[in-house]
Protein backbone atom coordinates (compact mmCIF):
# COMPACT_ATOMS: atom_id res chain seq x y z
CA UNK A 1 0.00 0.00 0.00
CA UNK A 2 2.79 2.44 0.89
CA UNK A 3 4.42 1.91 -2.53
CA UNK A 4 1.26 2.91 -4.34
CA UNK A 5 -0.38 5.54 -2.18
CA UNK A 6 1.76 8.62 -2.66
CA UNK A 7 2.12 8.27 -6.41
CA UNK A 8 -1.52 7.36 -6.90
CA UNK A 9 -2.75 10.19 -4.72
CA UNK A 10 -0.52 12.77 -6.38
CA UNK A 11 -1.36 11.77 -9.93
CA UNK A 12 -5.06 11.33 -9.16
CA UNK A 13 -5.19 14.84 -7.74
CA UNK A 14 -3.35 16.34 -10.70
CA UNK A 15 -5.62 14.64 -13.22
CA UNK A 16 -8.71 15.50 -11.18
CA UNK A 17 -7.74 19.17 -10.87
CA UNK A 18 -7.24 19.38 -14.60
CA UNK A 19 -3.53 20.12 -14.60
CA UNK A 20 -2.45 17.26 -16.89
CA UNK A 21 -3.60 17.99 -20.43
CA UNK A 22 -3.21 15.78 -23.48
CA UNK A 23 -1.94 18.40 -25.92
CA UNK A 24 -0.21 21.21 -24.00
CA UNK A 25 3.50 21.43 -23.23
CA UNK A 26 4.12 22.03 -19.54
CA UNK A 27 6.50 21.89 -16.63
CA UNK A 28 5.02 20.80 -13.32
CA UNK A 29 6.20 20.27 -9.75
CA UNK A 30 4.15 18.91 -6.87
CA UNK A 31 4.58 17.70 -3.31
CA UNK A 32 2.25 15.50 -1.31
CA UNK A 33 2.49 15.10 2.47
CA UNK A 34 0.48 12.46 4.31
CA UNK A 35 0.32 11.44 7.95
CA UNK A 36 -1.98 9.09 9.81
CA UNK A 37 -2.84 7.92 13.31
CA UNK A 38 -1.07 4.58 12.74
CA UNK A 39 2.36 6.14 12.87
CA UNK A 40 3.02 6.48 9.14
CA UNK A 41 4.23 9.58 7.30
CA UNK A 42 4.80 9.97 3.56
CA UNK A 43 6.45 12.89 1.75
CA UNK A 44 6.26 12.60 -2.04
CA UNK A 45 7.76 15.28 -4.29
CA UNK A 46 7.36 14.97 -8.06
CA UNK A 47 8.34 16.83 -11.21
CA UNK A 48 7.04 16.45 -14.76
CA UNK A 49 7.96 17.90 -18.12
CA UNK A 50 6.04 17.56 -21.38
CA UNK A 51 7.31 18.93 -24.70
CA UNK A 52 6.45 18.81 -28.38
CA UNK A 53 8.85 16.83 -30.56
CA UNK A 54 8.98 16.55 -34.36
CA UNK A 55 5.65 18.32 -34.85
CA UNK A 56 2.59 19.54 -32.97
CA UNK A 57 1.02 16.06 -32.99
CA UNK A 58 3.88 14.34 -31.16
CA UNK A 59 4.76 14.84 -27.49
CA UNK A 60 7.35 13.42 -25.14
CA UNK A 61 7.02 13.51 -21.36
CA UNK A 62 9.13 12.49 -18.40
CA UNK A 63 8.18 12.42 -14.72
CA UNK A 64 10.12 11.77 -11.54
CA UNK A 65 8.48 10.87 -8.23
CA UNK A 66 10.02 10.07 -4.85
CA UNK A 67 8.35 8.63 -1.76
CA UNK A 68 10.03 9.12 1.60
CA UNK A 69 8.18 6.79 3.93
CA UNK A 70 8.53 6.56 7.73
CA UNK A 71 6.44 4.18 9.78
CA UNK A 72 5.91 2.67 13.20
CA UNK A 73 2.57 1.19 12.10
CA UNK A 74 0.78 -1.84 13.50
CA UNK A 75 2.60 -4.00 10.93
CA UNK A 76 5.95 -2.82 12.26
CA UNK A 77 4.93 -3.06 15.92
CA UNK A 78 3.42 -6.52 15.49
CA UNK A 79 6.70 -7.78 14.07
CA UNK A 80 8.46 -6.31 17.12
CA UNK A 81 10.79 -4.18 14.99
CA UNK A 82 11.90 -0.56 15.32
CA UNK A 83 10.39 2.27 13.22
CA UNK A 84 11.66 2.22 9.63
CA UNK A 85 12.38 4.90 7.04
CA UNK A 86 12.63 4.12 3.33
CA UNK A 87 12.74 5.98 0.02
CA UNK A 88 11.37 4.92 -3.33
CA UNK A 89 12.36 6.62 -6.59
CA UNK A 90 10.37 6.33 -9.81
CA UNK A 91 10.85 7.66 -13.32
CA UNK A 92 8.27 7.53 -16.10
CA UNK A 93 8.85 8.36 -19.75
CA UNK A 94 6.22 8.43 -22.46
CA UNK A 95 5.68 9.28 -26.11
CA UNK A 96 2.34 9.93 -27.77
CA UNK A 97 1.25 10.85 -31.26
CA UNK A 98 -2.07 11.98 -32.65
CA UNK A 99 -3.28 10.80 -36.08
CA UNK A 100 -6.36 12.97 -36.67
CA UNK A 101 -8.98 11.28 -34.44
CA UNK A 102 -6.64 8.59 -33.07
CA UNK A 103 -4.17 9.06 -30.20
CA UNK A 104 -1.48 6.40 -29.61
CA UNK A 105 0.77 6.39 -26.55
CA UNK A 106 3.57 4.24 -25.17
CA UNK A 107 5.32 4.62 -21.82
CA UNK A 108 7.93 2.97 -19.61
CA UNK A 109 8.24 3.13 -15.84
CA UNK A 110 11.14 2.19 -13.55
CA UNK A 111 10.80 2.19 -9.78
CA UNK A 112 13.41 1.23 -7.19
CA UNK A 113 13.99 1.10 -3.48
CA UNK A 114 16.49 -0.83 -1.41
CA UNK A 115 14.39 -4.03 -1.41
CA UNK A 116 12.19 -3.64 -4.49
CA UNK A 117 12.69 -3.05 -8.22
CA UNK A 118 9.95 -2.67 -10.79
CA UNK A 119 9.88 -2.31 -14.59
CA UNK A 120 6.62 -1.62 -16.40
CA UNK A 121 5.32 -0.62 -19.79
CA UNK A 122 2.01 0.65 -21.13
CA UNK A 123 0.62 0.83 -24.64
CA UNK A 124 -2.66 2.63 -25.22
CA UNK A 125 -4.78 3.97 -28.01
CA UNK A 126 -7.99 5.99 -28.24
CA UNK A 127 -10.20 6.91 -31.16
CA UNK A 128 -12.91 9.56 -31.51
CA UNK A 129 -16.09 8.99 -33.51
CA UNK A 130 -19.28 10.86 -34.34
CA UNK A 131 -17.72 14.35 -34.38
CA UNK A 132 -15.79 13.64 -31.18
CA UNK A 133 -18.96 12.66 -29.29
CA UNK A 134 -17.83 9.07 -28.81
CA UNK A 135 -14.41 7.86 -27.66
CA UNK A 136 -13.15 4.29 -27.44
CA UNK A 137 -9.95 3.56 -25.53
CA UNK A 138 -7.84 0.42 -25.08
CA UNK A 139 -4.85 0.17 -22.74
CA UNK A 140 -2.47 -2.76 -22.20
CA UNK A 141 0.08 -2.95 -19.37
CA UNK A 142 2.90 -5.29 -18.38
CA UNK A 143 5.11 -5.16 -15.32
CA UNK A 144 7.89 -7.23 -13.77
CA UNK A 145 8.97 -6.75 -10.14
CA UNK A 146 11.78 -8.18 -8.08
CA UNK A 147 10.98 -8.27 -4.37
CA UNK A 148 13.79 -8.46 -1.84
CA UNK A 149 14.19 -8.36 1.91
CA UNK A 150 16.46 -5.97 3.74
CA UNK A 151 19.42 -7.72 5.32
CA UNK A 152 18.91 -10.90 3.29
CA UNK A 153 20.71 -10.72 -0.08
CA UNK A 154 19.59 -14.26 -0.98
CA UNK A 155 15.89 -13.34 -0.78
CA UNK A 156 14.71 -12.51 -4.31
CA UNK A 157 11.14 -13.18 -5.39
CA UNK A 158 9.67 -12.32 -8.84
CA UNK A 159 6.23 -10.95 -9.64
CA UNK A 160 4.67 -10.29 -13.05
CA UNK A 161 1.57 -8.27 -13.82
CA UNK A 162 -0.42 -8.16 -17.05
CA UNK A 163 -3.47 -5.97 -17.45
CA UNK A 164 -5.89 -4.38 -19.83
CA UNK A 165 -8.54 -1.69 -19.78
CA UNK A 166 -11.30 -0.91 -22.28
CA UNK A 167 -13.33 2.30 -21.94
CA UNK A 168 -16.28 3.85 -23.75
CA UNK A 169 -17.04 7.56 -23.34
CA UNK A 170 -20.16 9.19 -24.74
CA UNK A 171 -21.19 12.85 -24.88
CA UNK A 172 -24.91 12.93 -24.13
CA UNK A 173 -25.40 16.64 -24.77
CA UNK A 174 -23.25 19.79 -24.49
CA UNK A 175 -23.53 19.61 -20.69
CA UNK A 176 -23.15 15.90 -19.92
CA UNK A 177 -20.95 12.92 -20.65
CA UNK A 178 -20.84 9.33 -19.35
CA UNK A 179 -18.15 6.66 -19.33
CA UNK A 180 -18.05 2.91 -18.76
CA UNK A 181 -14.86 0.88 -18.42
CA UNK A 182 -13.75 -2.67 -17.70
CA UNK A 183 -10.37 -3.55 -16.21
CA UNK A 184 -8.68 -6.96 -16.06
CA UNK A 185 -5.40 -7.63 -14.23
CA UNK A 186 -3.50 -10.88 -13.77
CA UNK A 187 -0.79 -11.07 -11.10
CA UNK A 188 1.57 -14.03 -10.83
CA UNK A 189 4.44 -14.67 -8.45
CA UNK A 190 5.24 -13.60 -4.91
CA UNK A 191 2.36 -11.59 -3.42
CA UNK A 192 3.05 -11.65 0.31
CA UNK A 193 5.05 -9.18 2.35
CA UNK A 194 8.58 -10.39 3.13
CA UNK A 195 8.35 -8.52 6.43
CA UNK A 196 4.95 -9.62 7.73
CA UNK A 197 4.63 -12.60 10.06
CA UNK A 198 1.35 -14.16 11.18
CA UNK A 199 0.76 -15.12 14.77
CA UNK A 200 -0.80 -18.56 15.27
CA UNK A 201 -2.77 -19.08 18.46
CA UNK A 202 -3.09 -16.68 21.35
CA UNK A 203 -4.09 -13.14 20.38
CA UNK A 204 -2.75 -13.56 16.84
CA UNK A 205 0.13 -11.12 17.27
CA UNK A 206 3.78 -12.10 17.07
CA UNK A 207 4.60 -9.40 19.60
CA UNK A 208 1.72 -10.61 21.79
CA UNK A 209 0.71 -14.05 23.03
CA UNK A 210 0.85 -16.00 19.76
CA UNK A 211 2.17 -19.54 20.28
CA UNK A 212 3.81 -19.66 16.86
CA UNK A 213 4.91 -17.10 14.24
CA UNK A 214 5.01 -18.01 10.52
CA UNK A 215 5.81 -15.94 7.41
CA UNK A 216 2.81 -14.48 5.64
CA UNK A 217 1.80 -16.74 2.74
CA UNK A 218 -0.56 -15.70 -0.06
CA UNK A 219 -1.53 -17.54 -3.26
CA UNK A 220 0.92 -16.99 -6.11
CA UNK A 221 -1.75 -16.09 -8.70
CA UNK A 222 -4.54 -13.51 -8.64
CA UNK A 223 -7.01 -12.31 -11.26
CA UNK A 224 -8.70 -8.97 -10.68
CA UNK A 225 -11.79 -7.56 -12.37
CA UNK A 226 -13.26 -4.07 -12.10
CA UNK A 227 -16.22 -2.31 -13.70
CA UNK A 228 -16.29 1.49 -13.57
CA UNK A 229 -19.07 3.90 -14.52
CA UNK A 230 -18.80 7.70 -14.43
CA UNK A 231 -21.03 10.65 -15.21
CA UNK A 232 -20.25 14.37 -15.47
CA UNK A 233 -22.89 17.08 -15.65
CA UNK A 234 -22.52 20.86 -15.98
CA UNK A 235 -25.38 22.59 -14.21
CA UNK A 236 -24.40 26.03 -15.53
CA UNK A 237 -21.30 27.92 -16.64
CA UNK A 238 -19.79 27.75 -13.15
CA UNK A 239 -21.03 24.59 -11.39
CA UNK A 240 -20.62 20.93 -12.34
CA UNK A 241 -21.29 17.59 -10.63
CA UNK A 242 -19.40 14.32 -10.99
CA UNK A 243 -20.34 10.80 -9.86
CA UNK A 244 -18.24 7.62 -10.03
CA UNK A 245 -18.88 3.99 -9.07
CA UNK A 246 -16.47 1.04 -9.18
CA UNK A 247 -17.19 -2.62 -8.54
CA UNK A 248 -14.21 -4.89 -7.87
CA UNK A 249 -13.93 -8.67 -7.61
CA UNK A 250 -11.05 -11.15 -7.69
CA UNK A 251 -10.48 -14.88 -7.43
CA UNK A 252 -9.21 -14.50 -3.86
CA UNK A 253 -12.84 -13.94 -2.91
CA UNK A 254 -12.56 -10.21 -2.25
CA UNK A 255 -15.47 -8.00 -3.31
CA UNK A 256 -15.42 -4.20 -3.05
CA UNK A 257 -17.63 -1.21 -3.86
CA UNK A 258 -16.33 2.34 -4.29
CA UNK A 259 -18.47 5.41 -4.93
CA UNK A 260 -17.49 9.07 -5.22
CA UNK A 261 -19.25 12.39 -5.81
CA UNK A 262 -17.66 15.73 -6.60
CA UNK A 263 -18.88 19.28 -7.00
CA UNK A 264 -16.71 21.77 -8.91
CA UNK A 265 -17.27 25.53 -8.87
CA UNK A 266 -15.44 27.95 -11.15
CA UNK A 267 -15.97 31.20 -9.28
CA UNK A 268 -14.21 33.25 -11.99
CA UNK A 269 -12.27 32.65 -15.20
CA UNK A 270 -9.08 31.73 -13.32
CA UNK A 271 -10.19 30.01 -10.10
CA UNK A 272 -11.73 26.59 -9.47
CA UNK A 273 -12.91 24.93 -6.23
CA UNK A 274 -13.59 21.20 -6.05
CA UNK A 275 -15.13 19.30 -3.14
CA UNK A 276 -15.04 15.51 -3.28
CA UNK A 277 -16.35 12.64 -1.12
CA UNK A 278 -15.35 9.00 -1.61
CA UNK A 279 -16.78 5.89 0.06
CA UNK A 280 -15.19 2.44 -0.08
CA UNK A 281 -16.43 -0.83 1.40
CA UNK A 282 -14.97 -4.30 0.99
CA UNK A 283 -15.23 -7.78 2.38
CA UNK A 284 -12.35 -10.10 3.22
CA UNK A 285 -10.31 -12.44 1.07
CA UNK A 286 -11.49 -16.04 1.38
CA UNK A 287 -8.38 -17.19 3.24
CA UNK A 288 -8.06 -14.16 5.52
CA UNK A 289 -8.57 -14.64 9.27
CA UNK A 290 -8.12 -12.05 11.97
CA UNK A 291 -6.48 -14.82 14.03
CA UNK A 292 -5.42 -18.35 13.17
CA UNK A 293 -5.93 -20.91 15.94
CA UNK A 294 -3.69 -23.88 16.63
CA UNK A 295 -3.07 -26.50 15.21
CA UNK A 296 -1.64 -25.50 11.83
CA UNK A 297 -1.54 -28.76 9.85
CA UNK A 298 -4.50 -27.67 7.67
CA UNK A 299 -3.14 -24.14 7.12
CA UNK A 300 -2.42 -23.46 3.43
CA UNK A 301 -2.39 -19.63 3.44
CA UNK A 302 -1.99 -17.13 6.25
CA UNK A 303 -2.27 -13.35 6.01
CA UNK A 304 -1.62 -10.34 8.18
CA UNK A 305 -2.49 -7.91 5.37
CA UNK A 306 -5.09 -5.41 6.49
CA UNK A 307 -5.91 -4.64 2.84
CA UNK A 308 -7.37 -8.15 2.64
CA UNK A 309 -9.53 -7.67 5.74
CA UNK A 310 -13.09 -6.29 5.75
CA UNK A 311 -12.91 -2.51 5.92
CA UNK A 312 -14.76 0.71 5.20
CA UNK A 313 -13.25 4.08 4.37
CA UNK A 314 -14.53 7.62 3.99
CA UNK A 315 -12.51 10.38 2.36
CA UNK A 316 -13.25 14.08 1.96
CA UNK A 317 -10.98 16.45 0.02
CA UNK A 318 -11.08 20.10 -0.95
CA UNK A 319 -9.00 21.46 -3.82
CA UNK A 320 -8.42 24.90 -5.25
CA UNK A 321 -6.67 25.77 -8.50
CA UNK A 322 -5.85 29.25 -9.81
CA UNK A 323 -4.05 30.57 -12.86
CA UNK A 324 -1.69 33.55 -12.71
CA UNK A 325 -0.12 35.53 -15.54
CA UNK A 326 3.69 35.74 -15.43
CA UNK A 327 4.08 39.12 -17.05
CA UNK A 328 2.56 40.34 -20.29
CA UNK A 329 4.29 37.77 -22.52
CA UNK A 330 5.03 35.07 -19.98
CA UNK A 331 3.27 31.69 -19.81
CA UNK A 332 0.45 31.24 -17.28
CA UNK A 333 1.31 29.70 -13.91
CA UNK A 334 -1.21 27.32 -12.35
CA UNK A 335 -1.13 26.84 -8.60
CA UNK A 336 -3.18 24.05 -7.06
CA UNK A 337 -3.67 23.17 -3.41
CA UNK A 338 -5.55 20.15 -2.08
CA UNK A 339 -6.36 19.11 1.49
CA UNK A 340 -7.83 15.71 2.31
CA UNK A 341 -8.85 13.57 5.24
CA UNK A 342 -9.51 9.83 5.34
CA UNK A 343 -11.06 7.58 7.99
CA UNK A 344 -10.46 3.84 7.60
CA UNK A 345 -12.45 1.45 9.78
CA UNK A 346 -11.13 -2.12 10.11
CA UNK A 347 -13.92 -4.47 11.11
CA UNK A 348 -11.86 -7.60 11.81
CA UNK A 349 -8.16 -6.82 12.23
CA UNK A 350 -6.45 -7.66 15.52
CA UNK A 351 -4.79 -4.66 17.12
CA UNK A 352 -6.24 -1.97 14.86
CA UNK A 353 -9.81 -0.74 14.46
CA UNK A 354 -9.43 2.70 12.87
CA UNK A 355 -6.86 4.87 11.12
CA UNK A 356 -7.30 8.61 10.57
CA UNK A 357 -5.14 10.19 7.89
CA UNK A 358 -4.60 13.70 6.58
CA UNK A 359 -2.81 14.81 3.44
CA UNK A 360 -1.91 17.99 1.59
CA UNK A 361 -0.74 18.54 -1.98
CA UNK A 362 0.81 21.64 -3.54
CA UNK A 363 1.30 21.72 -7.32
CA UNK A 364 2.85 24.34 -9.61
CA UNK A 365 2.40 24.06 -13.37
CA UNK A 366 3.61 26.24 -16.26
CA UNK A 367 2.23 25.75 -19.76
CA UNK A 368 4.91 26.35 -22.37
Amino acid sequence: MRRRFAVAATLAWLAWAGLATADDDEIRAATLVRTDSDGTQVVSPSARGRVQVLDEDTHFDVEYVADVWTSASIDVRTAATLPVTEQRDEIDVGLDRRFEDVLVRGSYRYSAEHDYQSHGGTLSGSADFADHNTTLELRLTAQHDTIGRSGDPLFQRPQTVFGGRAAYTQVIDPNMLVQAAYELVRVEGFQSSPYRFVGIGGDGRCAGTAQLCVPETHPDARTRHAIVVRARRALDDQLSLHADYRFYADDWGLLAHTAAVQASWMHDERGLFALRYRFHDQGAAAFYRSSYPMPTFTLLYASRDRELSPLTSHRVSLAYEREFELGEAGPPLRVAVALGGTALDYHDFVGLSQVLAGDATLSLSVEL
